[in-house]
């Protein structure tokens, strides 16, 4: 067994009882939105300003709160500036303070909230966000659109997709698949992120290709190619070990001499800054989309001004500069058409340094490319889902098997017990996978 299973093995072990709490307090928290039966939602005050919460900027430089800035700074006298309240970097505790302020006695702190786009499901069933209307047909990338949407409504509008991506140093090969990935790699050659977050679950979605067909647990043959594949890559160590999330293994790779790292597209400016050139592909059988949403809170009064905000910050020529600036993949077709160079300077007013137009345009055709094939499942419970499947496999991986078969086989069956419970919302999913 490897060093990094026993880790994770450890770390479950140590805290599955407040893993459990937290997931079912998580999955408990969106059913207190809604005011009780009977009795009228409260009048919410009109705020002077557009309250805007969203997580951590992780563009290069900061270009995601310049163009904020630019906003307040250019917008009409009839539009709203915006406050933005940037919240926990970790991902589930984000989603614990937005649920949080959007409840709250039925006025939501915030009139705005970008959401990572696996969320936008669970907040719109619970009643949380305002319906999107009036959207120009054709105008946004249809994967990343169809994140913002909930039992056929348009609840939020992407505001930066994303898809992995695999970056290798010059002249590493572009692999045809996961195997020829590993065996192309060689010892300690490949960079993931591995630590037990949601980072760990896009892994495993995309080592698999996926293990839900709409709402049922499908564990294919391609899936389970995929984890014997990621067994054998773990068991002879051509996986570089973490605990790895996206900074983590960033650094790893520009210090390391690993060939290849799994990454976001921003990953690719942070690179050139870095003085590391790499060549940059879509992940074998595709990547698994990420990103975030731009939503309105349900009963906000500046709901119209908030609307202009968000039409703002997706304008082809927003996203063009989030792109060229920061590594933000756009979401508007428009913005695929050609490069712009980055206009916008850094917080402390300098130029940025950046890739070259031509680069540029070979990494945005590239995650186009890659977008045309990402997923990501679509639910309610996506938290505990994320949370058991990945409880599930590590749970799994900690037992001796004799092949990669035998643990894939294993881990199918340990799917198959826990998943349906943990889509369904249904408390303790992940004991069932022990």
């Amino acid at each position: 067994m490897t060093g990094a299973a026993g880790w994770f093995g450890g770390w479950l072990r140590r805290h599955r009882t407040a893993l459990c709490v937290g997931v079912l307090l998580g999955v408990a928290a969106p059913l207190a939105a809604m005011p009780p039966q009977g009795k009228a939602p409260p009048d919410c005050p009109r705020r002077e300003r557009i309250q805007v919460a969203t997580g951590s900027d992780v563009s290069v430089n900061g270009y995601r709160r310049r163009l904020f800035t630019n906003w307040n700074a250019t917008n009409a006298p009839s539009d709203k500036d915006v406050d933005v309240i940037e919240l926990s970097p970790v991902a589930d505790v984000k989603r614990s303070e937005m649920l949080a302020a959007l409840q709250g006695d039925g006025c939501p702190r915030y009139d705005v909230v970008i959401l990572d786009a696996a969320w936008t499901a669970e907040f719109a069933a619970a009643g949380l966000l305002e319906p999107m209307t009036g959207v120009p047909s054709g105008r946004f990338v249809p994967a990343a659109l169809a994140t913002g949407q909930w039992k056929g409504t348009q609840y939020a509008l992407p505001f930066a997709t994303d898809v992995g991506l695999l970056f290798r140093r010059a002249g590493g090969p572009a692999p045809a698949g996961w195997r020829d990935l590993y065996g192309s790699a060689g010892l300690q050659g490949f960079v993931t992120q591995n630590d037990d977050y949601e980072g760990g679950t896009v892994t495993l979605l995309e080592v698999t290709g996926g293990v839900l067909k709409g709402e049922r647990v499908v564990v294919d043959a391609r899936a389970k190619e995929g984890l014997a594949a990621w067994w054998h890559a773990r068991e002879t160590q051509k996986i570089v070990e973490g605990p790895f999330r996206e900074r983590e293994s960033l650094t790893e790779f520009v210090t390391g001499s690993a060939r290849y790292l799994r990454h976001w597209p921003y990953a690719y400016l942070r690179l050139a800054e870095a003085g590391v050139k790499v060549e940059v592909s879509p992940l074998p059988g595709g990547g698994a989309l990420g990103g975030s949403n731009l939503a309105i809170a349900a009963r906000s009064e500046l709901a119209a001004e908030s609307r202009a905000f968000v039409d703002y910050l997706t304008r082809a020529d927003n996203q063009r500069q989030l792109f060229s600036c920061g590594g933000y993949a756009p979401v508007v077709e428009a913005a695929y058409e050609r490069v712009d160079s980055c206009q916008m300077l850094r917080e402390d007013g300098s130029a940025p340094a950046s890739a070259t137009p031509a680069e540029l345009g070979r990494l945005l055709e590239t995650v186009h490319q890659a977008l045309a094939a990402a997923e990501r499942p679509a639910l309610v419970h996506y938290a505990q889902f994320s949370q058991t499947l990945r409880d599930c496999v590590r749970t799994v991986l900690e037992k001796d098997h004799a092949s990669g078969a035998e643990f894939a086989d294993a881990v199918e069956r340990a799917l198959a017990t826990a998943l349906p419970d943990a889509v369904a919302g249904r408390p303790g999913a992940g004991e069932k996978c022990r």
